[in-house]
Order: structure tokens, then sequence, then C-alpha cells
């Protein structure tokens, strides 16, 4: 075969390649909104950037292997090689994907809520422990103490609800 040949069948192989890869990147993408919920903007901007990135890729490789024109064997080849990733591996790739992402996320949401349980539960002791010690000062001080009760009491719910709130986070 002669060169010319060889080396437009070469650059239909690269474009082939470019298909796949483009198809791929697109499941990725599917894959991510099938975990992560989305809104119509937020899929419109994801879609945006995803056609610039292609936009961006196929006038690059135009530009480098046929300087910058158009060859039918180049979209010839790019269709191949989305409707080969598709038919082969693109389907069961998102599916399976999508679903076994899906159950790591709900098995990392159920243990870090159960976390979070028993991270109550062993602050529950301390706090009844630390109620039943004020409620003594309390009686103790009698009603010259009311307002630093008061007081005091306010800053101990406050500070027992922003400690609660980070152990949840976290």
């Amino acid at each position: 075969m002669s060169e010319l040949v060889t080396t437009e069948f070469i650059l239909f192989l690269y474009a082939a390649y470019f298909g796949i890869e483009i198809a791929f990147v697109y499941d990725l993408l599917r894959i991510f909104r099938r975990i992560v919920g989305h809104n119509r903007l937020a899929m419109a901007f994801e879609d945006f950037l995803y056609w610039l990135w292609v936009g961006v890729k196929a006038f690059l490789m135009l530009y480098e292997y046929h300087n910058g024109s158009l060859r039918f064997y180049t979209i010839l080849g790019v269709c191949s090689g989305i409707f080969v990733y598709t038919v082969s591996v693109g389907a069961l790739f998102v599916k399976y994907s999508a679903k076994l992402l899906n159950k790591t996320k709900e098995g990392a949401f159920r243990a870090a809520g159960k976390a979070g349980k028993k991270a109550e539960s062993v602050l529950e002791k301390p706090k009844r422990a630390i109620r039943s010690k004020l409620y003594a000062l309390k009686a103790l001080c009698g009603k010259k103490c009311r307002y630093l009760w008061r007081i005091l009491k306010k800053k101990l719910t406050v500070f027992y609800k922003m400690f609660k709130i980070i152990l949840c986070k976290h």
C-alpha cells in the first residue's frame, strides 16, 4: 500500500479512537448525573462544557493531521468509534457503574448515620451527668442565682448543639 493510504488509514483509526473517547467521557457524565441529582441549568452547563471540549479536541485533531481540512473518512471514523463503543461496552458500563456507585453512596450514608447515632448515644451519659450537677447547683444557690443559671443553661445548650452538628457532619 502506498504511504498516503497507510497514513489515511492510521488517521481513520485515530478518529475512531477519538469517537470512543468522546463516547466514554459522555458516559462518565451520564453516570455522574445518575449519582448526583441535577437540575436543567446544571445539565445544560455540563453539556456546554462537554461539547466545548469535544469541539476544541476535534479542531486540534483536524488542524494537526489534516491541516484544518475536513475529510469524510475522519467523520466516518469518529462515528464508527462512537457506534462500536456504544454497542459493545457503553450501555452496560453506564448501567452497572451507576448501580455500583449508587450502592456505595447509600452504604456510606448509612454508615455515617450509624456513626452519628452512636456518637449521640455516647454523649447522652455525660449530658445527663452535667444536667444533674447543674440542677444540684441550682438548688444550692436558690433564687439568688436564677439569672446566672439561665445564662449558663443557654450557653451549654448552644455548645451541645454545636458539638452535635460537628459530629454529624464528620
